[in-house]
């Protein structure tokens, strides 16, 4: 297990923070959805990935979306799927899992979990890969907006989330990671993912911390 070490700020301040959900659509986040199907054909065993989903990712990135919201801090969504209806936009390691699943703009795969629906206000950045850096522009999207620490929840932990965290790390922001609220398909696998993070220099953080860090940073 990854220790989750908490940064030495006791606050975030809401004018410079942005917590971005990543990928938590239909396709990546809901047991009926794409990627659930798809691995079952593959034969690949997601049962520990939809109970943490339940028990804890969902929950506690409501708990996050709340906490920001209430502060007035930014907000943003990644979504990842395919725009061009033969798929031939999405990244190629990943372009024959988005086509199997269906994961195209304007379809119920591509879109948030209704629960975490955007508000207005809020920021959604399109992706055809797994870095929201590298695929979409979460960067210029966050640089002329001034933020500088960064938050990630969501998943996957050893995809999604760690190349996304790693990049912000790479350039230059102040990166943090809910251990609480992100997910992959064993605690093996989301423990090593963090270890990697942590190793480079991002945070592991708890759901707590970070809610407490931007209430007292209002």
């Amino acid at each position: 297990m990854v220790t989750v070490i908490q940064p030495s700020e006791t606050s975030f301040d809401p004018a410079h923070t942005a917590l971005v959900v990543i990928d938590m659509t239909t396709f990546d986040a809901d047991p009926r959805g794409g990627l659930a199907k798809a691995f079952a054909e593959d034969g690949v065993d997601l049962r520990y990935y939809w109970k943490h989903m339940a028990d804890q990712v969902l929950p506690n990135t409501i708990r996050l979306l709340d906490g920001f919201r209430s502060a007035g801090a930014r907000v943003v969504f990644t979504r990842v799927g395919a725009q061009f209806g033969d798929y031939a936009d999405a990244q190629p390691h990943v372009r024959e899992l988005h086509r199997r699943s269906g994961v195209l703009r304007g379809t119920d795969e591509y879109d948030m979990l209704e629960p975490l629906a955007a508000r207005a206000g809020e920021a959604i950045v399109d992706k055809v890969g797994s870095s929201a850096f590298g695929t979409g522009n979460l960067d210029i999207l966050l640089r002329n907006a001034g933020v500088t620490d960064v938050i990630f929840c969501g998943v996957i932990t050893n995809a999604c989330i760690l190349l996304s965290a790693v990049a912000a790390w790479d350039l230059g922001y102040s990166t943090s990671i809910v251990d609480d609220a992100c997910g992959a398909d064993s605690a093996e696998i989301h423990s090593a993912a963090l270890s990697v993070a942590s190793w480079l220099g991002c945070h592991i953080v708890s759901t707590d911390h970070v809610l407490a860090g931007v209430a007292a940073g209002q």
